[in-house]
């Protein structure tokens, strides 16, 4: 049985959001203080930078996840939902932070930007991919069928 075609825009969609997740977090790998101070100026430094390191790092190597999928969306089909899911958990605990009073305004709409932007997209796709690979392929039955020769 033949491969289906992904989606139009599947690929550009997952490379995108591997772009994104490394710029975004590039700087919290390597100047984990500074990040912090750009990303939430009207915040204290963080007292404990390596989480800021550690959650940049994750969220960088997810880039590399998206990529991967980009690469051949079929056949990384499995890995689709754990997209939607990485920003899933890191816009749910922001937005808690942010009704609770732990994260100012502006670090909430840079989340919205890099998490919760992607998780409708990642979603569809995801939804899209397994609606496509679940379809059966037509192939014509013998009765159906024209005859040879005729």
């Amino acid at each position: 049985m033949p491969t289906p075609a992904p989606p139009p825009r599947l690929k550009l969609t997952f490379r995108l959001g591997a772009i994104s997740n490394w710029l975004v977090t590039v700087g919290g790998i390597i100047a984990p203080v500074e990040f912090g101070r750009l990303t939430a100026p009207m915040m204290a430094p963080p007292n404990y930078p390596f989480l800021i390191r550690l959650w940049s790092g994750m969220a960088f190597m997810f880039g590399f996840m998206f990529w991967e999928i980009s690469r051949d969306p079929i056949s990384k089909r499995a890995l689709i939902k754990y997209s939607w899911i990485e920003k899933c958990v890191t816009g749910t605990s922001v937005t808690i932070a942010f009704i609770t009073g732990n994260v100012p305004l502006v670090f909430f709409l840079f989340v919205c930007f890099t998490d919760w932007l992607w998780v409708p997209l990642f979603a569809y796709h995801d939804h899209r991919v397994r609606t496509l690979v679940a379809q059966p392929a037509v192939v014509p039955s013998l009765e159906t069928a024209a005859p040879a020769g005729r």
